[in-house]
């Protein structure tokens, strides 16, 4: 009797264990605010004296402000691109693929405008995603910040992000 009320706690105990290092579940809707580094290749195409074709391949981390949310630690990588007159462009175009810690992903395209130099202003869409994240919806703004890089042919930004997603 007091080995199967033994195994009994012991089983109850194991399960309490598992419980608290389950994950916790994602809300099916929410918002996000988030800070990403981002660091990759920039190839120019000259196009003239006042013109340039810019291409980018970064990647990065994302922490989010509070320390927690759907892309808190994910990894993420973007291609882009923009054409650029006079240190100006209206049609910069983002597609990413953020890599959450699970193995999850979240894919967004974004667009923006600015000056470079100068913060670009734009905003962001959520298009899919992966396992818990498939179906994901929603959007928001974001603020890129290039930084002048020490090699030529680097790119080197933060972007800051708030937003709201929503989940099937």
């Amino acid at each position: 009797m007091r080995k199967a009320i033994a195994a009994m706690v012991v089983g109850l105990l194991a399960g309490f264990a598992v419980a608290a290092d389950a994950p916790a579940a994602i809300p099916k809707e929410g918002s996000n605010s988030y800070f990403a580094a981002l660091v990759g290749t920039l190839k120019s195409l000259p196009l003239g004296k006042d013109r340039v074709q810019l291409a980018y391949d970064v990647t990065g981390v994302v922490v989010s402000d509070t320390g927690e949310g759907i892309l808190h630690n994910a990894s993420v990588r973007c291609l882009g691109g923009m054409h650029v007159v006079n240190g100006a462009f209206e049609d910069e175009t983002t597609a990413c693929a953020y890599t959450r810690p699970d193995g999850d992903q979240v894919f967004t395209i974004g667009k923006s405008s600015g000056k470079q130099g100068v913060a670009a202003k734009g905003t962001v869409t959520y298009v899919g995603g992966t396992g818990k994240m498939a179906g994901i919806t929603g959007g928001g703004e974001t603020i890129r910040t290039s930084i002048r890089p020490a090699p030529e042919g680097v790119s080197l930004s933060y972007v800051r992000s708030k937003g709201t997603y929503k989940l099937p």
